[in-house]
């Protein structure tokens, strides 16, 4: 069986009252009507509230329809409202519609009451459609960046077992091999020296590159000093490598930020940097913290 409209309707006049509930009826409108005749009785259905449509009279002693449209406006702003009225002129028919009612409908042409209503009730449909697509819109937005976050996490927790293996493991043992090698090369019974110090300048060059392997993954006074001390770091060791002039400014942070925000915001400028250098011909790179309602960071270049 299908629910009922639950209206209210302003209106002191019965007969007319009557006669919009039989119009609506007769076109297949299912409803309870709530008919009130006055401003008390009118605000006070509106307290109670569990209305579908607000139909009002135009003209009434001591009220009109201009002010139940700001009240019901006031108390129940998703509800359509539709003046009903014999008064109505074309001037206060626009005003009506400016000041945000549905529609309106003379009563020497109910026979428009009923595509109002149905046309009303449409658009909260679609309101009540999108408000729900929103919603969910809003929610898989929030497990999006619940999954991201955990993503970036276990990205980064994968760097940092990565460069502690790569500086701990790998590092000591070449660093156990060139210190061999040294001891070797400076023994009076070497017997290939050239070849002892090929092999001496090979470790040392690896061991420079697992050094720096281990600092791009994730270099542990990001984890250790945070993010203003790893960002001078970071300009500062690309601006060499580069040969332009690097800078760093940021506002005073009065406490570390959230370790995803750090991690990003790193992340975002290692990104701009390695761009710096190999596209655009700088002499000057800048980079830029700024704290505001949430974390920003900017790279300029120059």
């Amino acid at each position: 069986m299908k629910s009922p409209l639950h209206i209210l309707h302003l209106e002191d006049d019965s007969a007319d009252a009557m006669l919009v509930g039989s119009t609506l009826e007769t076109e297949g409108i299912v409803c309870a009507i709530t008919c009130v005749q006055n401003r008390d009785d009118f605000t006070a259905a509106l307290e109670r509230g569990g209305f579908d449509l607000v139909l009002s009279d135009f003209s009434l002693p001591a009220f009109d329809g201009l002010s139940a449209l700001e009240l019901a406006q006031t108390r129940c702003p998703e509800v359509p409202f539709i003046l009903v009225s014999g008064t109505l002129g074309e001037e206060a028919a626009i005003d009506s519609l400016q000041r945000g009612a549905t529609d309106y409908v003379l009563k020497q042409r109910l026979s428009r009451l009923v595509p109002a209503v149905r046309r009303a009730m449409l658009e909260v449909e679609g309101r009540a459609g999108r408000k729900f697509a929103e919603r969910k819109r809003e929610e898989y937005s929030r497990k999006l960046q619940v999954l991201s976050r955990r993503l970036v996490a276990a990205q980064e927790t994968e760097r940092r077992n990565i460069a502690r293996e790569l500086h701990d493991e790998i590092g000591q043992a070449l660093t156990v091999m060139q210190l061999n090698l040294q001891a070797m090369l400076q023994s009076p019974n070497a017997g290939d020296r050239p070849r002892l110090q090929e092999s001496l300048d090979t470790v040392e060059r690896v061991l420079e590159q697992v050094h720096d392997l281990a600092l791009n993954l994730r270099p542990s006074m990001l984890d250790d000093l945070g993010l203003e001390p790893a960002l001078v770091w970071l300009t500062s060791r690309q601006a060499h490598l580069a040969g332009l002039k690097g800078v760093v400014k940021a506002d005073a942070l009065e406490q570390r930020l959230d370790t995803v925000i750090e991690t990003e915001c790193f992340r975002i400028a290692q990104e701009a940097l390695t761009n710096v250098v190999r596209h655009a011909r700088a002499k000057n790179a800048i980079v830029e913290l700024h704290i505001e309602a949430g974390e920003a960071e900017r790279v300029q270049e120059g």
